[in-house]
């Protein structure tokens, strides 16, 4: 008898398949969230892998900018999220990152 069972992971919340590093999402959008709950777009992304290492960027960016005071402080964020458009076509967090 052969096995008809598939071996299946389940798919990420609002998405059609499990969103992995490299899966590609589109036009993503990479969004800074600061701890008094307000948000700054930062940029687009392919993927997560991708939104990772812009977020990097960023945020090494901004704390040079603040170790160098000069013309103000960068705020630093407390995470990223990626949003990018799921299932029905609505945006939704296909991922949150560390600060």
């Amino acid at each position: 008898m052969r096995n008809t069972k598939k071996n299946t992971t389940p798919a990420t919340p609002g998405f059609a398949c499990e969103i992995k590093e490299d899966t590609g999402l589109g036009y993503a959008m990479l969004i800074a969230v600061f701890g008094d709950n307000t948000h700054q777009p930062i940029g687009i992304a392919g993927n997560i892998g991708e939104a990772r290492e812009i977020a990097d960027c960023d945020l090494k960016r901004r704390r040079r900018l603040n170790a160098i005071g000069g013309q103000g402080t960068a705020p630093i964020p407390t995470g990223y999220r990626v949003w990018a458009r799921g299932l029905g076509g609505e945006y939704k967090v296909a991922a949150t990152l560390p600060a």
